[in-house]
């Protein structure tokens, strides 16, 4: 894949040698922010536990209408008086906002977040747990999410678009 549409996809990749170096993209604009601002989310952390349950640690932060962040704008602005930059860092300060597979499950039909019980309280019988659907997820199914794989591309690449995928997903949610 090109540097270009793995851009385009929220991979941050080393125009040089190719190497994905992050994972950041942007993500709705949110109903506080002030016009030509906008919200992005990168990936700060991904780990594994004993079980193989996987948490990440997302990380919102707001840019301008350059791309440019916000906060580490304000903080390196010697020209602000001290009351106004610690209250403008303080409304642009980023939010890390962890996710995790455990306890989480999906519709093992549509792939959606699901919950394990339905109304009633009565086990929900399409609900698997979520690190059993990522288990079993085939290229096929991926390539339904609009991703574009051949087949050729490394295992951990194909992991960072699932991950880009989920931060868009957890967006549509209102979950950033």
């Amino acid at each position: 894949m090109t540097t270009q549409l793995l851009s385009s996809l929220g991979l941050v990749a080393d125009p040089n040698t190719g190497q994905i170096t992050g994972i950041d993209l942007a993500i709705s604009p949110g109903p506080l922010l002030s016009a030509g601002y906008g919200r992005r989310v990168r990936l700060l952390q991904l780990t594994l536990s004993s079980t193989l349950e996987m948490t990440a640690i997302f990380e919102r932060y707001i840019v301008d209408a350059d791309g440019n962040d916000a906060h580490r704008q304000v903080q390196n602005d010697a020209s602000l008086h001290p009351t106004a930059q610690r209250e403008r860092l303080t409304v642009l300060q980023p939010l890390q906002i962890p996710k995790t597979t455990a306890g989480a499950y999906r519709s093992k039909t549509t792939g959606q977040v699901c919950a394990p019980v339905d109304a009633d309280g009565e086990p929900n019988p399409d609900a698997v747990p979520e690190l059993a659907f990522f288990q079993t997820l085939a290229l096929a199914q991926l390539q339904e999410q609009g991703l574009p794989l051949t087949g050729a591309e490394g295992y951990l690449v194909v992991l960072y678009l699932m991950l880009a995928n989920i931060i868009r997903e957890k967006d549509e949610l209102g979950e950033f």
